[in-house]
């Protein structure tokens, strides 16, 4: 079993895709479908009410309408959608009763328990897969889902559901494509492990965006900056977008781990400029010599004994200058 997750801010595009495998349709497109069009089978849901059309189909907008009134409990949350995909090897078809399992386990793990939820089951590919869509934001408009590592957590969850619904392990999702589409998949993962190695070998050196988009067109890389970040391998003509390479590469982590640098390197120059010893400006600052009480110690000949013999000298002139009156 693979899973996949990802965040959105449509739900009703979401739903649409799930339900018909079309996100953008209009009234009038939905006045002309019929139940032929329909490609996915809700098999499960929760925190939610369904509805039908005249012909039987679910009303994905009634549906969509649920999740934006939880959404608007908590405006600060965009991307409220969680789009969770869990796929199964060609042979493998879970019954309905692990699949319940499955979900009902999902939503404990992942924080969907008092969440709008759906499940859409979808068998119009080589191998039999589900789609789950969820609400961050529960019933109390309180964001319970959290989406931290959430490509760990899925890996995570799929090794111990295999085990505990006695499915079988698919450690890797290119056990699920054909032999073609898996030397694609190959090919791709070692132009995305090169992408990135070449990024975080540059990152250190650079300051900006543009320096590293300069840096990376010397290792034969095209840095295209927009709305988001996407980089093409000159010697292949391939391209792949940030987010394709992981989270860290998307371009406002990007400019978040530049920024990281930066402030790493200015830290050291500080720490270093504060260790440094100013050189002394005279030969006797550079080597202090105990401090004397010339008083006490002074020689005869001394700068300090003379001065004081001068004064006396001066002394006993003022007074042989002064003669009593008679």
């Amino acid at each position: 079993m693979i899973g996949k997750a990802q965040k959105g801010s449509r739900a009703s595009g979401i739903l649409n895709y799930c339900y018909y495998e079309k996100e953008e349709l209009s009234k009038k497109d939905l006045e002309k479908m019929s139940l032929d069009d329909v490609r996915g089978e809700i098999i499960y849901a929760q925190n939610v009410a369904l509805d039908t059309l005249a012909d039987g189909r679910f009303d994905m907008e009634y549906l969509a309408q649920q999740f934006k009134d939880c959404a608007a409990m908590n405006s600060r949350l965009k991307d409220y959608i969680w789009h969770q995909t869990f796929s199964f090897p060609e042979h493998e078809d879970p019954s309905q009763e692990q699949l319940e399992k499955l979900v009902m386990e999902f939503s404990k793990d992942f924080g969907f328990e008092e969440n709008n939820l759906v499940v859409f089951k979808h068998m119009d590919k080589n191998h039999p897969h589900i789609h789950i869509v969820g609400n961050r934001i529960n019933v109390k408009g309180v964001t319970t889902a959290k989406d931290s590592f959430s490509h760990l957590r899925t890996g995570d969850f799929c090794r111990k559901m295999e085990l505990k619904l006695g499915l079988t392990i698919v450690p890797n999702m290119k056990a699920l494509l054909p032999v073609e589409e898996r030397k694609n998949a190959f090919s791709q993962s070692k132009l995305a492990d090169s992408i990135r190695a070449k990024i975080d070998k540059r990152i250190p050196y650079v300051k900006t965006l543009e320096g590293l988009k300069k840096s990376l067109a010397q290792d034969g890389v095209k840095m295209y900056i927009g709305r988001g970040v996407s980089f093409l391998d000159k010697k292949t003509g391939a391209s792949l977008k940030g987010s394709e390479l992981g989270r860290e590469y998307s371009l406002m982590n990007l400019e978040k781990r530049l920024a990281f640098e930066n402030s790493l390197q200015a830290g050291s120059k500080t720490e270093n400029s504060s260790l440094k010893v100013e050189p002394s400006t005279t030969k006797e600052e550079a080597n202090p010599l105990p401090i004397l009480d010339n008083t006490l110690t002074a020689a005869p000949n001394s700068p300090k004994r003379k001065l004081d013999e001068d004064d006396d000298e001066e002394e006993l002139k003022r007074k042989r200058k002064r003669k009593p009156k008679l």
